[in-house]
């Protein structure tokens, strides 16, 4: 593990990105591991699950097919599970860090461990790599390309080149800009308003956001109503079922049992409202086909 001049260094960064690219993955970016200490506590940085964590390489891969955004049945989105390719995307570079080039490697812990909060922030991780910034919409990272993306991480002892944040914000776009400026709201905020019964809500001026406002706990008994929140929230309602008879409906219906089909495969959707992402128009010229 000789040290690597600046030129090899950024050789062998280019080739772990394409790695990653040609694994599913729809972008690929790089973090100092170091940069995530100024945004974070201890308990949630790269170096809490790897001592002496150098870099952070970060996938990104898109969710639905074009023509699933456009599908007018939007139990669709239910049922479709795809947000595994990123996943793929960071097993695939961390491999190929420890076994080529002989440095420590891992995937990222995302998945929340107690209550919504992961062990570490793959959002986060992918604004320190360059490949995006949060928005107005539930705080969801936009690239400004694709729009939504989901992601996953791999943290190394490897010293790779990290990539810049980018320097203008993705959100709001200029057409969210000027639907605000004519009715005050921008598209996510219309169709999900947070002062009637929905979860979002900000204010904007020349062109910048100045506040926003995203209630996660409304968001998630909409948007997580599979899986093992959603399977608690059943137990919930068999617990407090006054007679049988109304115990046996949530029992055998058909969202007990997808709850508990999830749960032990966790094949299906985590997320099923994207009302917000549906109308965002970053990204959305992507999805226009025949």
């Amino acid at each position: 593990m000789d040290e690597q001049t600046a030129d090899e260094l950024e050789a062998t960064t280019l080739a772990l990105k394409q790695l990653g690219l040609n694994s599913g993955a729809t972008v690929v970016g790089v973090a100092a591991a170091s940069a995530f200490n100024e945004y974070v506590p201890e308990g949630h940085r790269p170096s809490d699950f790897m001592p002496g964590a150098k870099s952070v390489v970060v996938a990104g891969s898109l969710g639905p097919s074009n023509a699933a955004w456009q599908s007018p049945n939007r139990r669709l989105m239910e049922i479709t599970g795809y947000d595994f390719r990123e996943n793929v995307a960071s097993l695939v570079m961390a491999e190929h860090i420890e076994t080529v080039h002989g440095y420590q490697a891992m995937q990222a812990p995302a998945l929340p461990t107690s209550g919504q909060h992961p062990p570490m922030s793959m959002m986060l991780a992918a604004v320190l790599a360059g490949l995006g910034t949060r928005s107005i919409a539930a705080n969801i990272i936009l690239h400004p390309t694709y729009g939504l993306l989901y992601y996953a991480a791999a943290i190394t002892t490897m010293p790779l080149v990290p990539d810049h944040q980018l320097e203008d914000n993705v959100c709001p776009a200029r057409s969210c800009v000027k639907m605000y400026e004519l009715e005050g709201k921008t598209p996510c905020m219309a169709v999900c308003p947070a002062d009637d019964g929905g979860c979002i809500d900000a204010t904007i001026d020349d062109g910048e956001i100045t506040s926003s406002y995203f209630n996660r706990e409304r968001c998630s008994t909409r948007a997580m109503n599979f899986g093992i929140r959603g399977h608690i929230k059943q137990v919930e309602l068999l617990t407090a079922a006054d007679d049988i008879d109304e115990a046996k409906a949530v029992l055998y219906s058909d969202d007990f049992r997808r709850n508990l089909s999830s749960v032990g495969r966790y094949k299906e959707s985590v997320a099923q409202c994207f009302e917000c992402m549906r109308v965002c128009p970053v990204g959305r010229y992507r999805r226009k086909l025949k």
